[in-house]
């Protein structure tokens, strides 16, 4: 096992998110940015509705994907993940942003770019954790599916 991938880890990813965020909610000054309304207050229907099946679809098509990158026994290529290389975090980050349309506040535009940063180093980490383990497979895949946003 290599210890490289198993630092590539979810739980250690979420814990560097939710420690920004914390530290976002306690030194920046709670402010409106802008009034809610009621299409951005309904947009985060939608972007629930995208986080479900992007998550669901993710798990439902490789369940061990979600503990680690050492944990993943081979490359899906079908289902959501024929769509984003990264599924789950493309969901997360909608679903951060769309928080914020929906509660408007300096705070959360804060945790929104650092969930953003943390997830789009994170997939960084992960890509070079499966070339490690999968090589020439894994980067032509890389090369016919996009990393985030899928092509219609």
């Amino acid at each position: 096992m290599n210890i490289k991938r198993k630092l590539v880890s979810p739980v250690l990813m979420w814990l560097v998110v939710a420690t920004g965020v914390f530290i976002a909610f306690q030194l920046v000054p709670a402010r409106f940015l802008f009034p809610r309304n009621m299409f951005t207050s309904f947009l985060i229907l939608p972007a629930m509705a995208y986080w479900l099946y992007f998550f669901i679809g993710a798990v439902k098509a490789h369940s061990q994907a979600a503990f680690s990158t050492d944990k993943i026994s081979r490359i899906i290529k079908e289902g959501i993940y024929a769509k984003v290389r990264h599924p789950i975090y493309v969901a997360d980050i909608i679903l951060g942003w769309s928080i914020l349309l929906f509660y408007p506040d300096a705070r959360f535009l804060t945790g929104a770019i650092w969930l953003t940063a943390v997830l789009f180093f994170w997939m960084r980490l992960e890509e070079r954790a499966l070339i490690e383990k999968f090589g020439e497979e894994y980067r032509e895949y890389r090369r016919r599916v996009p990393s985030v946003f899928p092509k219609f």
